[in-house]
């Protein structure tokens, strides 16, 4: 058996080692990571989410882009034109259209020839070169891009600041016939801003030329405030919008700031990128001291399943160096020691008990008949009726070969001589061959209770002699000695 202070002993130097190797690994860990994380957010971090956000909004705008290059390629568009116009509430439903199949905040067209401008809802109005709400039509009537992106007042929307995206209208021969395209209100660009702050858990907003907020996660801000308003970022601001990219760091109200700028030229917009130094450090420092939180879970999970197998292992050691494995009764060796301790109980309290050795009566011949796996059947069958019939309290085993053995607590020679005629009938009336019902097998049965002086060898002996005494007194009977 196990020693347990052994056992103890060692699931305690387990703890102690996955304890001090946790503890140290998480505090050196978090000191080196803290030092690189400085580094690495100051010149690869923020630089990096700024091109990936760069990139994103590019992507984004891929869409709108596709879109207006569809309605700038579109059959209908051109030969529309060029058939004079004719029926503009055609125009409005093909615009309309668009606007709802593709969802985008507007869509329009103005004509190079009579410029007007067809809407969604209808004809809104007609441009003119002196007007400088219109210089953005003249100027894409002149590039040699395909698009442009203009970021405006959408006069026929409630002067809803809009991204439009304005697509050259050309006929087969390269004549220019107008301009098209959808547009992005700012509640949509909003909505990019905060996927941009989730997905790359930054604070990401626009500012314009003259340092107005014009996008901003907060409704608040977007719009009516600049940056030389905001605490720190006022006194380099005169220097972020001069550069069109850059990395700065500023001391705020809520501690250091760490910016990365980018200029946008499709939308004339600088690109803020913002990290407070302390949420950065606060995300590490909180996984620290969730990895010190877990370490005892962990530990006591590990030290209850180091305790569990230990317990299964010694249970299972235990059981095989007690247990017959042909029977499943206790073996020998378990018996000699239940013996001792017995015969020295007695000897201390005078605690009687009486032994029953049983053997099968020509045991021998079922081998030689039926062959020796019968045998053992027989054996382990006998072995179930002898459990089955002996007291809760009795100690079976198998003596070896054929043999078995009972030692019966507090039980006298009577009491003792009922039990065996209890286990003879039971294995007389057995029916323990299925494929020859008319054989079966008895069993010689020898009784010993313990007296004064006894040892066990000598009690071993009287019952071996009163079981061998059954048999030479005719078998399937029970005999005292």
């Amino acid at each position: 058996m196990i020693n347990l202070s052994l056992r103890t002993k060692l699931i305690a130097l387990v703890t102690l080692i996955l304890l001090v190797g946790f503890a140290a690994t998480n505090i050196l860990n978090f000191e080196v990571s803290k030092g690189v994380l400085r580094t690495t957010i100051l010149e690869n971090e923020l630089p990096l989410s700024s091109n990936n956000i760069y990139s994103a909004i590019q992507a984004d705008l891929l869409r709108p882009i596709f879109i207006s290059s569809l309605m700038a390629n579109d059959t209908f568009v051109q030969d529309w034109v060029l058939e004079d116009e004719i029926d503009a509430d055609r125009m409005t439903r093909y615009l309309a259209q668009i606007r709802q199949r593709y969802e985008t905040f507007t869509s329009y067209f103005i004509s190079a020839k009579t410029l007007r401008y067809y809407h969604y809802e209808g004809v809104s109005r007609t441009l003119s070169e002196t007007n400088p709400e219109d210089r953005w039509f003249f100027a894409a009537r002149d590039m040699e891009d395909p698009y442009v992106v203009n970021v405006d007042f959408n006069y026929q929307q409630n002067h809803n600041i809009t991204i439009f995206i304005n697509y050259r209208v050309v006929d087969s021969e390269g004549h220019f016939l107008g301009v098209t395209g959808v547009g992005l209100g700012l509640g949509s660009v909003s909505d990019l801003v905060k996927t941009y702050q989730q997905k790359f858990r930054r604070h990401v907003y626009f500012v314009d030329d003259a340092g107005l907020i014009r996008v901003h996660a907060q409704p608040d801000i977007a719009g009516k405030t600049t940056i030389f308003d905001v605490d720190g970022l006022g006194k380099i601001a005169k220097q972020v919008l001069t550069k069109d990219h850059g990395s700065y760091s500023y001391d705020s109200h809520n501690g250091k700031i760490l910016l990365t700028t980018r200029y946008i030229p499709e939308l004339k917009w600088h690109l803020f990128i913002e990290l407070p130094e302390s949420e950065a450090l606060e995300n590490m420092r909180s996984g620290f001291y969730r990895n010190l939180l877990i370490a005892p879970a962990v530990i006591l999970i590990t030290i209850f399943l180091i305790g569990y197998s230990i317990n299964i292992f010694q249970r299972r050691l235990e059981e095989l160096a007690i247990t017959d494995k042909l029977t499943g009764l206790n073996n020998r060796q378990h018996f000699d020691f239940t013996l001792s301790q017995a015969v020295k109980r007695f000897g201390r309290d005078g605690r009687a008990f009486s032994l029953l050795m049983m053997d099968i009566d020509h045991f021998k011949d079922i081998n030689d008949e039926m062959g020796h796996l019968a045998g053992d059947n027989a054996i382990r069958l006998a072995a179930k009726i002898i459990s089955e019939n002996a007291r809760e309290s009795d100690l079976t085993c198998r003596w070896g070969g054929e043999e078995f053995v009972i030692l019966a607590p507090e039980c006298s020679a009577q009491d003792a001589h009922r039990l065996s005629d209890a286990i003879r009938d039971a294995i007389r009336n057995a029916a323990l061959f299925p494929d020859h019902p008319e054989r079966t097998i008895t069993m010689s049965i020898g009784i010993a209770e313990i007296r004064v002086g006894d040892t066990e060898v000598s009690l071993i002996g009287r019952a071996d002699r009163a079981m061998y005494k059954a048999k030479s007194n005719g078998r399937d009977r029970t005999e005292f000695a």
